[in-house]
């Protein structure tokens, strides 16, 4: 049932899925209901719903614009049924707004492949990446990423590999600039570098490590399959089979060595995740199989919501 509704690309499973992201995104933030109501609490959660819905429509509109997935709207679900997975992310609004810069990001990077407009796209990714830094710290990590696509697309002109670093320079002195005008003065300028932390406790929480383990089970089967497909690929498309895994292995590491382990951080690799999985789905010929899978993915946040 799932597999046939979702199957194809409609606007109706689209609906479907934004009302399956809103009851799942309140009820992740239901003290806001029970709590005496607050206009500015009321617009920032409101803000944070928009951002939830906005990643979701430009995930698809990426996947669909690079031919990472068909035509069906496995998409759109998979990326909901992850994110609410995940409570505590859909009650972090860094963690919202970073994801959002993060996927812009990859949208560029990701489009490198057809090297038009190069340095203002390689110029955009590393200014997305770094208000992504501002949010959520360790996603700086993510500048790696541009890198690796540069290598994996075989793109070799030596000035692309400058263009980070100007990026990074002048936004540095804006940043040095505007804390500089709030501060008053060079010496009360306060900025944080985090450490990082191999601390885990917090998904030692069954709430947190149960969404985080089927990830890494689903991820560990699906992975494979890509790799499969890759090899059967054709020679132009290889690549950018191995820009997701690059992406996939950059998001990993960033959830690593974060500072502040809450499980939100899971939410920075969903939508690469999304994609791997929708392939997944999208090549499987079981259709038993599929269905399974789908129903086990959609009702996994209805679980986590009852233990928590």
């Amino acid at each position: 049932m799932l597999t046939r509704f979702f199957g194809t690309s409609k606007p109706l499973a689209v609906v479907v899925v934004i009302i399956y992201m809103t009851l799942g995104f309140f009820y992740s933030n239901r003290q806001w209901v029970i709590e005496p109501f607050n206009w500015q609490e009321t617009l920032r959660l409101v803000g944070m719903w928009l951002l939830f819905i906005s990643t979701m429509f430009i995930l698809n509109f990426v996947a669909q614009k690079n031919d990472l997935t068909k035509r069906s709207t496995y998409g759109v679900l998979l990326f909901a049924a992850f994110s609410l997975a995940l409570p505590a992310a859909l009650r972090d609004g860094a963690i919202l707004l970073a994801g959002f810069f993060i996927l812009i990001a990859l949208r560029r990077i990701i489009s490198f492949k057809s090297e038009l407009y190069m340095e203002r796209k390689i110029f955009d990714a590393t200014l997305w990446i770094l208000l992504a830094a501002l949010s959520f710290y360790f996603s700086w990590l993510y500048l790696i990423a541009i890198y690796i696509a540069l290598l994996l697309y075989n793109i070799s002109n030596p000035r692309y590999l400058i263009i980070p670093l100007i990026a990074i320079i002048s936004f540095a002195v804006i940043y040095y600039s505007f804390l500089l005008l709030q501060a008053g003065s060079p010496a009360d300028v306060d900025i944080v570098f985090e450490s990082v932390s191999f601390d885990f406790k917090a998904y030692n929480e069954l709430e947190t490590l149960t969404p985080i383990a089927f990830f890494i089970a689903l991820l560990l089967w699906t992975v494979w399959r890509y790799l499969g497909e890759q090899r059967n690929a054709s020679s132009g498309a290889k690549s950018r089979y191995s820009v997701i895994l690059g992406l996939l292995a950059v998001g990993i590491v960033v959830i690593t060595l974060s500072a502040h382990k809450t499980g939100a951080e899971w939410y920075l690799i969903v939508p690469v995740m999304t994609i791997i999985v929708s392939n997944f789905l999208e090549h499987t010929e079981s259709p038993i199989f599929k269905e399974s899978l789908l129903w086990l993915i959609v009702l996994l946040p209805v679980f986590i919501n009852y233990i928590a």
